[in-house]
């Protein structure tokens, strides 16, 4: 696959800030990218979106502060093509905070204090916005649905099945301490010094809204902890119709990225635990309104075997025999101060048994994750993906229903990451940032063209 980054510093930039795609969608001849633009303190984003009718020419909707704005922060985080329209899905906060889907992290000292404690995050709303063509949009008005917790709520995906929309993501609020977290020899963050232990006082849960008819959204319930229980972290990353109507995927454990305090400096005193490790996850449903979380089984886990790791589901596709899910799997190597990790690739007939598929090829020692899957018409699987901290991008093919993939050469995506696959015609679009100058980030495209030695 020949891919090409699309460079338009006027569409896609600023004067400094952070400007990044999180997923695009397409429909009758038009691809619409979501995202958001944030100041250059990174604080406050407001919601953004960009269209292209060739996937080569893109344009800006024009910000309308009511519609992608207000207090605090904003960020559309996936998008659908409806049989009408489009549908985004994102976050709403209140106050200043990491915009979602960003896990709310236990590290924010929100009071300022020397007591080495950390507040509950900034509270942040699930978010929807609607446009009949995408390119004139609206906000979907606030309801309960939308927060129903004493913390916040984040959607993270959007799919479209026959029984109607379903939306993931998650759910916070404030519990008892029941964890305990250990940095190691990192610097004071303004709350104490971070090698002593911290306690864990934010559960976060699954969780997963409802449409029948495209427009009004509700928080579907479970009551076992199917979605979570209040010493149990679980996210929901994506999730697509297939299987028996809906599977999502994401991960249970610590934490949202995927490796998370480092390791242990010492054994804790409190009684309680230190928890590290995840597993990724997966939940399916006939309808939307009922869910069942699949077993776990080994092939969930992180591949490094009795250590500390963790293995999260970032995307998940159809295809012709069944379900690809991508993402990660990292796990500690004792002596070594990184995590040793591979990208990875789990497959299932039906949503309800999964197993491992060989992983891609492994260019150099420092790959991108993946993070976004799609299929095209010939049956080829198409991921990409990367992290800030990997400072490149990278990109994947498989022609055998992702049972073996190729690697692509990272030279169109240095300093770049992707975080959206769509189909556009006989092209591909990856959408998601690239590093502009410093810290700074401009939303960023790349257009991929099938290649005969693909797969």
């Amino acid at each position: 696959m020949t891919w090409d980054r699309i460079d338009d510093a006027v569409v896609f930039g600023g004067d400094g800030g952070v400007r990044l795609m999180t997923d695009v969608a397409v429909r009758d001849g038009i691809a619409v990218a979501v995202g958001a633009d944030g100041a250059p303190d990174g604080l406050f984003f407001d919601a953004a979106v960009w269209y292209s009718v060739d996937g080569v020419t893109w344009n800006r909707v024009p910000h309308d502060e009511a519609v992608f704005g207000g207090d605090g922060h904003q960020r559309m985080n996936s998008v659908v093509a409806l049989e009408s329209g489009f549908l985004a899905v994102g976050s709403d906060g209140d106050e200043p905070g990491t915009p979602g889907p960003t896990f709310p992290g236990d590290l924010q000292d929100i009071d300022g204090g020397s007591d080495g404690s950390r507040d509950l995050p900034s509270e942040s709303n699930a978010a929807v916005w609607r446009s009949d063509d995408g390119i004139s949009w609206m906000r979907v008005p606030h309801v309960d649905a939308f927060s129903e917790t004493d913390g916040g709520a984040v959607m993270s995906d959007v799919a479209l099945g026959e029984s109607g929309l379903v939306a993931v993501g998650l759910a916070y609020g404030q519990t008892e301490p029941f964890a305990t977290l250990r940095l190691g020899e990192l610097p004071d963050m303004g709350g104490g010094d971070l090698a002593e232990p911290i306690d864990v006082v934010i559960d976060v849960d699954a969780a997963v809204w409802r449409s029948v008819d495209g427009v009004s959204l509700s928080r579907v319930h479970a009551e076992d902890e199917t979605f979570g229980g209040d010493t149990v972290r679980q996210t929901m990353n994506a999730v697509t119709a297939g299987g028996p109507g809906f599977v999502a995927v994401g991960q249970e454990g610590f934490d949202f990225l995927g490796f998370d305090e480092w390791t242990p400096t010492s054994s804790n005193t409190d009684g309680r635990d230190h928890v590290a490790d995840n597993v990724a996850a997966v939940w399916t449903s006939p309808d939307g309104e009922t869910w069942t979380r699949v077993a776990n089984e080994p092939s969930l886990a992180h591949s490094g075997g009795d250590v500390t790791g963790w293995a999260t589901m970032s995307d998940i596709a159809p295809h012709a025999q069944g379900l690809v899910a991508v993402g990660r799997d990292l796990w500690v190597v004792e002596g070594y101060p990184y995590p040793a990790g591979v990208n990875a690739v789990w497959l299932s007939a039906d949503g309800l048994s999964w197993r491992r598929a060989v992983g891609a090829v492994d260019m150099d020692d420092n790959q991108p994750d993946m993070g976004a899957v799609t299929v095209v018409g010939d049956g080829t699987l198409v991921a990409g993906g990367g992290m800030f901290s990997y400072d490149t991008a990278g990109t994947w093919t498989s022609q055998n229903s992702g049972n073996t993939w190729v690697m692509h050469p990272y030279e169109p995506f240095l300093n770049g990451t992707i975080q959206g696959l769509a189909v556009f015609g006989d092209k591909v679009l990856a959408v998601g940032s690239h590093s502009a100058v410093g810290d700074f980030f401009d939303a960023s495209v790349w257009v991929g063209t099938m290649n005969d030695t693909d797969g």
